[in-house]
């Protein structure tokens, strides 16, 4: 029989440069998503538009935070989740008629992830 060592998470010398980016910017903009949907929704409860707002970005910046934990990995599931956290607030606003805004700082964790697809698995 031969002993096959158990697989271990990639050290962080291991982990390419623009994984290293792309997980960085994702976790920014997981950060500043959820912490501006609740400087922006919680005052906006009183008109009652602030919870779903609120929920909303909420999710997409977790999801975020999470896609940038897989991606650390170098799972192939993080850009996924990056895809589904910035359709979340598109498609409820483009249900609610409001005018749809993309984040740029996504978008550029996007690039360095898409520019690193050989190393995900």
């Amino acid at each position: 029989m031969t002993n096959v060592p158990p697989a271990s998470p990639p050290s962080a010398a291991e982990i390419p440069s623009g994984i290293r980016a792309a997980s960085t910017v994702c976790w920014i903009v997981g950060i500043i998503t959820i912490l501006v949907a609740l400087a922006l929704g919680i005052p906006a409860i009183a008109t009652g538009d602030g919870l779903l707002f609120i929920a909303v970005n909420g999710l997409a910046g977790l999801v975020v935070c999470l896609a940038a934990v897989q991606i650390r990995r170098q799972r192939k599931i993080g850009v996924l989740l990056m895809v589904v956290a910035w359709a979340i607030p598109t498609i409820v606003a483009l249900v609610q008629h409001l005018p749809v805004r993309g984040s740029l700082l996504l978008f550029l964790a996007l690039v360095l992830t898409g520019a690193n697809w050989k190393h995900f698995r």
